[in-house]
């Protein structure tokens, strides 16, 4: 009777775990899809700024490439959608699925953020 409480506690656990996983507010995953209905290219700088104060996308599958144009690391996150990060060296890419609306990039290095390394997206 132990070990099939102890089987039932691990069950839960790891479901609430996987349930709390990836999922953007709408329930869709957040860097889960292709093709690519329209596409970015983010470009990061040592000074802690990118290349533009914003983007502009259409609605669907985004696709994001980012850039470095430095020797400093940094990541490419959406405020308000897990489960899509780029980290760059040099470049990384990836998806995300954005409804209509409007959304901050940022880099969530340490410091960076506050230096002001963000930028607004708009999805339409």
């Amino acid at each position: 009777m132990h070990r099939r409480a102890t089987y039932l506690a691990s069950a839960a656990a790891l479901a609430l775990i996987l349930a709390g996983c990836g999922d953007n507010d709408d329930g869709k995953e957040a860097g889960d899809c292709s093709p690519a209905e329209s596409e970015i290219t983010v470009t990061a700088f040592d000074k802690l700024r990118f290349d533009a104060d914003s983007y502009q996308a259409s609605a669907g599958c985004v696709g994001v490439t980012y850039t470095n144009d430095g020797s400093v690391a940094h990541t490419l996150l959406v405020k308000g959608q897990s489960g899509f990060k780029l980290s760059i060296g040099d470049s990384d890419e990836g998806a995300i699925d954005l409804d209509p609306g409007t959304y901050t990039l940022y880099c969530d290095v340490p410091g960076h953020e506050a230096a002001g390394m963000e930028a607004g997206l708009t999805v339409e």
